[in-house]
């Protein structure tokens, strides 16, 4: 969350949670979290979210608020608190048992279905598709992109310009493919494509897709 934005839709082991920012305003909570769910609509329809209890402690009023915001848009508010703040690491040498966070974003977005044209995801972390990415849909994220399916549309992973990030799919056809700052884009003839999942990453300043292997 950047010190501008007032709320911010986290995707976790939980699902999608919603963090507020301590201090903020709560309508200008609640203005952003629309313009935030209208530019996403449908991606989150007949799903249900939580507060994050990392975020600050909301009144009965202002939750009866953001129920009825997040209803508009066919969502369902979970009264379940939960945190995805990540988990506390100790080393045993630190005799003062110092508290260390994990060094890599590790939030991810579970879309569970079909990604159709005109839609786009936008993460700040993972994406993980289950099923389709039709072409004229678009994803990018600052983490890896990993599709259930066919991906046909845009996939841009380690927006923020992590090289170490992939893109990985049951059938990989993309019509723009770029990691990080490195763009590809589908090729011009009509060659077959492996029956393999396949997997794209940086390699010697260039992208690279080769057969996915455990």
């Amino acid at each position: 969350m950047t010190a501008r934005e007032s709320v911010v839709l986290k995707g976790g082991r939980y699902g999608v949670s919603i963090v507020i920012r301590d201090g903020a305003d709560f309508n200008d909570v609640i203005a952003e979290l629309r313009r935030k769910l209208s530019s996403a609509r449908g991606f989150f329809s007949n799903e249900s979210m939580r507060v994050d209890d990392s975020s600050r402690a909301l009144t009965p009023g202002q939750r009866e608020i953001l129920e009825a915001t997040l209803n508009e848009f066919g969502i369902r508010l979970d009264d379940t608190e939960v945190s995805e703040r990540p988990p506390v690491r100790r080393h045993a040498a630190d005799q003062g048992m110092k508290e260390q966070q994990p060094e890599q974003n590790d939030r991810t977005l579970l879309h569970k279905r079909t990604l159709r044209s005109g839609q786009r995801i936008d993460f700040d972390g993972n994406v993980v598709v289950l099923g389709d990415v039709n072409p004229g849909a678009v994803i990018v994220c600052t983490g890896d992109i990993v599709v259930f399916g066919a991906l046909r549309g845009m996939a841009h992973a380690g927006a923020k310009g992590d090289v170490r990030a992939i893109v990985a799919a049951l059938r990989l056809e993309p019509t723009q493919l770029r990691i990080a700052r490195f763009i590809s884009r589908a090729p011009d003839d009509d060659q077959a494509h492996p029956s393999v999942p396949e997997v794209a990453r940086v390699r010697d300043e260039s992208i690279v897709i080769e057969a996915f292997s455990t």
